[in-house]
Parts: C-alpha cells; structure tokens; sequence
C-alpha cells in the first residue's frame, strides 16, 4: 500500500519526518536496515532525489549510517532532533524568526565582546558581498545567510555556529517569499531597510558596542517577523 506525503512541506522534509516516526515507534530500531531506495520511492511515490535528500538529512543528524552497496542503517542515535525547517509554511517562517531572535540576538552580542581580528575581517568581507547585492531580492539570499554565519561565528561559541549551519540558508526566509507570495512585486523600500539594518548589526560589532548589537539584531529580526506575520494574515483570510 502507497503513502500519500501532503504537498504543504517539501517532500523530503515530509519523507524525514515520517522515517524519523517510524524510528521513534519502534518500527526501525537501532541496527536495522532501511528500505532500499527504490522501495521508497515505490511507497511513498517521490523521485530519487527525494528519497536521497532525505536519507542524508537523517544521516546528517546521526540518525543514520549508510554503507556503500549495502543500505541505511539506524544507529543507536534516534533520540528527538531539530525538526527539519520548511520555509514555504508560513508558521514554520514565523517560529524560525521567533527562533532566531532568542539565538542571534544574544550571538550578535557576543560577538561584539569577542570578535578578533580574522573575526572582523571575515565580518567586512560577508557584509561587503551583502552591501553589494542589497537591492537584488535573490541574489543577496546567499550573502545574507553568510553574513549572519560570520556573526555567529564571530561569538565564539561553536553551538551558535552549529546552529546556523544546521538549517542552512534557507533559515533567510525572503529565501521562498516568491513561493509565499508570489503576486507581491519586490518592494525595494524593503531591501534597503534590510540592508540598513545589516549595517547597523555589522557597525556595533566593530565598534564592540554590546548593547547595541544585541539590539540591531533584535530590531532586524521583529521587522522580519512583522512582514512574515502580515503574510501570514493574508494568508489565513483567504483560507
């Protein structure tokens, strides 16, 4: 019997999910081999590359150990993980940034107290390639994600870092506004608050003002939350 995955998540983020259930229930336990590619793919009615995004986000999380030839295995590892983040649910886009709030506001601020020369170095680099796509909707996805990497980076903590790289650039989430809101046309007035914003962030790193990194940074993330959360509202009165 096929199961059917809802199109309201990424498959592949649908498909680690549903693995990761029938891990916790006991279906797979420890040391057990996972059904082969195809069987998957047959199950679940998904393309290989889904099947394999799939299997190396469990594998990622340490879920899962393949062998080359011979399958996935569960490992002994199958306790709760960060659930897999989809940035075309709007929910999902508004928990992430209430997320991020906790965590960049306070890794803004310590970076500002713990940023070394290579730190500000990478920092001027990352916001240089941010400053020059700003007004490119797609383009600075790329640059803003790194930016805020080096921040992370820059306080010293590697679970910060850690963190970041864990969801990836995906966590920027204008990454799928077009997915979103595709009927919205680009508001450049948006971008170049964005980019202010970034800039305030970058300058009270430099300048070690911890107060006030851990403000720009809150400050930047509530007007992502404000924008989201109209989406969100427009949304729902559709519905």
């Amino acid at each position: 019997m096929k199961a059917k995955l809802e199109p309201r998540q990424s498959l592949s983020a649908q498909l680690v999910a549903e693995l990761r259930e029938q891990i916790a229930n006991g279906t797979f336990a420890p040391g057990d081999k996972l059904p082969s590619e195809n069987e998957l793919i047959q199950k679940y009615s998904v393309s290989r590359t889904v099947v394999r995004e799939a299997i190396s986000g469990l594998r990622a999380d340490g879920i899962l150990v393949t062998r080359q030839g011979v399958g996935a295995f569960v490992t002994n590892q199958t306790g709760k993980r960060l659930e897999p983040f989809d940035p075309r649910d709007l929910e999902a886009v508004l928990h992430m940034i209430e997320f991020r709030k906790a965590i960049e506001t306070e890794a803004a601020g310590f970076a500002a107290a713990r940023r070394d020369e290579n730190d500000l170095k990478e920092l001027k680099h990352r916001f240089d390639e941010l400053a020059a796509h700003a007004l490119d909707a797609k383009a600075f996805i790329l640059p803003d994600y790194n930016f805020h990497l080096a921040v992370a980076k820059a306080a010293h903590n590697p679970y910060f870092q850690q963190i970041e790289e864990h969801i990836g650039a995906q966590i920027i989430p204008h990454s799928k506004v077009h997915v979103i809101a595709p009927d919205i046309p680009e508001d450049l007035s948006f971008l170049k608050a964005v980019q202010a914003e970034h800039e305030r962030i970058y300058r009270a790193i430099v300048d070690g003002d911890v107060e006030g990194a851990r403000a720009a940074m809150r400050a930047h993330l509530e007007h992502s939350q404000e924008r989201y959360g109209m989406y969100s509202a427009a949304e729902q009165a559709v519905q």
